[in-house]
């Protein structure tokens, strides 16, 4: 007897009766579990929300640098290749920008088997660093979704230095600007779906494509969630009036360097003057040099690749984020709004977001506002109850698990 084709077996799936299970195949360059920077934790409450859909295999073109298992039966974990393996493997493509996955041709050769072994309906790629995958993937299902984390093109041309329109065409960083609105372009037409982290990320695609893509709004969720106190924890003493500001991110990449910069040199001294004394608290992985020499500074504390944040959200009296550039600590601000920590930022910190000023979070433009912001709440306790209790709820309502939940079974349904 004849095997059906693979287009007369994804024309079947397609056409299954609605309500059935659905099995998703979810693709990343790094392994979704155990999550530690943004680009994981995003890819790892997509994957929970999927299994709620139905069965999940999440694999991964790098194997996970620290081996974990996971109790889940309705998700199953599995790395493309191994290290030495990818380094031998020839690649798929050769590298056009800076944020390219190398993937091998071993690491297709599997993901192929795994496809016709898992039999997906939906494959969710992650992010166009991913782009050599795109064109193998189209028949393995009837359903092809890309997820967006960051609209990479424009995060890259808000970090180009800043010199003359010529000059910046016909630079190295404007040429990878390009590349990478290319791939852009291309990968939007392989994919049945979109899916990006806010409404502002939908128009700035919309503009990108001219209006010929409509993208499905997956927000960030709140990271390690079910780790979170379910009531808001008692405000912590200020020791010999010392009030404690917590500053959380990748410490490695450039935008967060130079907002943990800005906070330690600029924005600690004035809020110092307004309070008579402050501590900051800088965590985060992977620190670069300049947030190394921050630690010299007087009160200021650098604790780097700490797994557990619990003990520094208890102990902080308020976050302040000063970005001034390009994206990142999204995910530290919701993570702070859902211990109950006030936060102070800039409006570009919490972009995406869609928060209120003045009732979720403080928004501040110049370091003295930063300070005089983060002094009014360290030293008025009501208005701290107010705003915290304020934010717990716009996060846990808008970005929690069953937001999250919601927005995918939308966008598959």
């Amino acid at each position: 007897m004849e095997e059906p084709s693979q287009l007369a077996i994804l024309a079947a799936r397609a056409n299954q009766p609605s309500g059935q299970a659905s099995r998703t195949l979810h693709i990343s360059s790094d392994a979704a579990w155990p999550p530690i920077s943004g680009g994981d934790l995003r890819n790892w409450q997509n994957i929970k929300a999927l299994a709620a859909l139905g069965d999940v295999v999440a694999v991964s073109v790098y194997e996970p640098t620290t081996p974990a298992t996971l109790a889940d039966p309705r998700i199953r974990l599995m790395p493309l290749a191994t290290a030495a393996e990818n380094a031998s493997s020839p690649r798929l493509a050769r590298r056009r920008t800076g944020i390219d996955t190398r993937v091998s041709e071993i690491s297709l050769a599997r993901l192929n088997a795994v496809a016709r072994d898992f039999q997906p309906d939906t494959i969710v790629v992650e992010g166009i660093p991913l782009f050599p995958l795109l064109a193998h993937v189209r028949a393995l299902a009837p359903t092809i979704v890309l997820d967006m984390h960051n609209i990479e093109s424009d995060l890259a041309r808000q970090m180009l230095p800043k010199m003359g329109w010529l000059s910046t065409r016909f630079s190295k960083p404007g040429r990878r600007v390009r590349r990478m609105r290319d791939m852009e372009l291309r990968s939007l037409r392989m994919v049945d779906k979109v899916w990006v982290c806010s409404v502002q990320d939908r128009e700035r695609l919309a503009r990108l494509c001219g209006g010929s893509v409509s993208a499905d709004v997956v927000p960030n969720g709140i990271p390690r969630f079910d780790q979170i106190p379910h009531r808001l924890i008692d405000r912590p003493v200020m020791t010999n009036g010392q009030a404690v500001v917590l500053f959380v991110g990748h410490l490695n990449y450039p935008p967060n360097i130079d907002a943990a910069t800005r906070l330690a040199t600029q924005v600690m001294p004035r809020l110092r003057a307004r309070l008579g004394d402050a501590r900051l608290i800088i965590a985060g992985r992977d620190p670069n040099q300049r947030v190394l020499d921050l630690a010299g500074l007087p009160d200021v504390v650098l604790i780097p690749d700490q797994q557990d944040l619990a003990p520094l959200y208890r102990q902080a009296h308020v976050t302040i984020v000063p970005l001034d550039s390009g994206g990142g600590t999204r995910l530290k601000i919701l993570e702070a709004m859902a211990w109950g920590l006030p936060v102070v930022a800039t409006r570009l910190a919490a972009e995406g977001l869609g928060l209120v000023d003045g009732a979720d979070i403080d928004f501040a433009v110049t370091e003295d506002e930063l300070a005089a912001n983060a002094a009014a709440l360290c030293r008025d306790e009501e208005l701290w109850q107010r705003r915290r209790t304020h934010a717990r709820k716009t996060a846990v309502q808008r970005f929690g698990p069953d937001a999250i939940d919601a927005a995918v079974k939308k966008s598959l349904g």
